[in-house]
């Protein structure tokens, strides 16, 4: 059961991240390592990081791989580089939850959060991205693990791009 799932407009949110294909079972150990790598990125630039770190689900294909940015928003567009890119996300109205719990429990949050989507007949929407369609499906970490050791008092946001209506 979700608690307070709501629609929320939100204005364009520019961010740097590292794109990588990865195995959904392979999420925990590749991931979160990347975090670091682009928060260094950030800080050597002298850029200012203005939310949660996130990863954010682009597209999922038939051998049960998904295309990911793990970033940090930025409050304008900034130049990447060879392996930091920049992106943002659309204006538009996400579908949007806070759930408090370990990691393992983020699977049932976004299904809960398809179903809601069904029960009031919203569609998740698409973005292009260099000529290509893509989700905004996106866990924003609120909680820093290193600060909060005990799983079941970490927070996340996640959010869905919902189509226009």
């Amino acid at each position: 059961m979700l608690k307070n799932p709501h629609v929320e407009f939100r204005n364009e949110q520019h961010y740097l991240a590292i794109r990588k294909k990865v195995k959904m079972s392979d999420i925990p150990f590749e991931l979160p390592q990347l975090i670091p790598e682009v928060i260094q990125w950030v800080e050597k630039n002298n850029i200012t990081q203005t939310g949660p770190c996130f990863f954010r689900y682009l597209a999922f294909d038939s051998v049960e791989e998904l295309l990911v940015d793990v970033g940090v928003p930025t409050e304008t567009q900034v130049e990447g580089d060879e392996k930091i890119i920049s992106a943002s996300f659309p204006a538009a109205e996400y579908l949007t939850v806070i759930y408090t719990g370990d990691y393992q429990g983020l699977k049932n949050v976004h299904m809960g959060l398809e179903s809601w989507m069904k029960e009031n007949e919203l569609e998740e929407g698409r973005q292009e991205i260099d000529g290509e369609e893509y989700g905004a499906r996106t866990e924003h970490y609120i909680t820093d693990p290193r600060e909060v050791p005990d799983p079941k008092d970490w927070q996340t946001e996640v959010s869905i791009l919902l189509a226009n209506k």
